[in-house]
């Protein structure tokens, strides 16, 4: 056997450390532009947000089958899981949530008649709540990062959700 040193690369991702802050970054740069390139848009026009301003997203880009909202399975109990494999145990995981009805919805195991609609088995978050394997907390939609994901946004607010989430911008 011989020692290489530290990894450079895993998974196509290139891997940063600072050992001294104890932080590791991941960046997939150049698989994103072989990819780019392999379908011709290497010399796309980039842009500053994920989504332009006029899309809208809708339920007919929800799950569909079983599969894929089993798949969807609020992902962070995945990662929670995956960090302990990791010996990254940490003391309580929070799911930050900006909507008062749906931090309400999921806390309270009354039925309410406003919420008939919703079918049963989407109410599977009240379980994990009551086995304390997350918490949900409020937070203000000005400091909600999640927000990068879910909805198309101007360019400063991009730029605070990336804050938020701990990506930095990278220069070539």
């Amino acid at each position: 056997m011989k020692d290489l040193g530290s990894a450079k690369q895993i998974f196509r991702m290139h891997i940063s450390r600072d050992r001294s802050s104890e932080k590791i970054w991941l960046s997939q740069e150049k698989y994103i532009e072989k990819i780019l390139d392999r379908f011709n848009m290497g010399n796309a026009k980039p842009i500053s947000s994920p989504l332009a301003s006029h899309f809208k997203l809708s339920s007919k880009q929800c799950p569909t089958s079983e599969k894929e909202k089993e798949e969807m399975k609020k992902e962070m109990l995945w990662l929670q899981k995956f960090l302990q494999e990791l010996s990254l145990k940490q003391e309580r995981y929070v799911l930050h949530c900006d909507s008062q009805s749906a931090i309400h919805l999921c806390k309270n195991p009354t039925f309410h008649s406003r919420a008939k609609h919703i079918d049963i088995k989407f109410h599977w978050i009240r379980n994990v709540l009551e086995s304390k394997l997350m918490k949900v907390d409020k937070v203000h939609t000005d400091e909600n990062g999640a927000d990068m994901m879910t909805k198309p946004l101007a360019r400063e607010k991009l730029h605070i959700c990336r804050s938020i989430a701990g990506m930095l911008e990278t220069s070539k």
